[in-house]
């Protein structure tokens, strides 16, 4: 059943790859560029201080929960901590960044995300 869930999450939603607008330029380097065109868009869309918050917290959530899952061997303790310890982290650095540099609720946002991912890529069971 739980197979079927992650199947039904993963097949679920439309793969933008898919699409007919995006052109193909054949097994070579022109391919590999295009795809580098393309993450640099996406960087710029979402922004790299959003991603290197995401990217952090994941770091930090995942050893976190890595840890308290070795030491406890409980998944839900181990999920709780991770996110927690990633959140906790996060929100003392956006109130450093009150006074000392660029403060938003969407740095806030990436941490909870990255720290929600982190935690969950060590505590899910296939």
């Amino acid at each position: 059943m739980k197979l079927l869930r992650l199947f039904i999450l993963l097949f679920s939603t439309p793969c933008l790859g898919q699409d007919n607008d995006v052109p193909y330029y054949g097994d070579n380097a022109e391919n590999f560029r295009f795809g580098l065109s393309q993450m640099d868009k996406f960087v710029e869309s979402i922004g790299q201080d959003k991603l290197l918050h995401a990217g952090g917290c994941y770091v930090i959530s995942a050893t976190t929960a890595s840890l308290v899952y070795n030491i406890t061997e409980n998944r839900k303790k181990a999920f709780m901590y991770g996110v927690l310890s990633s959140v906790v982290v996060g929100g003392i650095k956006e109130i450093h960044d009150i006074k000392h540099g660029d403060s938003n609720w969407g740095d806030m946002g990436a941490n909870v995300i990255g720290g929600t991912l982190g935690a969950f890529t060590v505590t899910v069971r296939f």
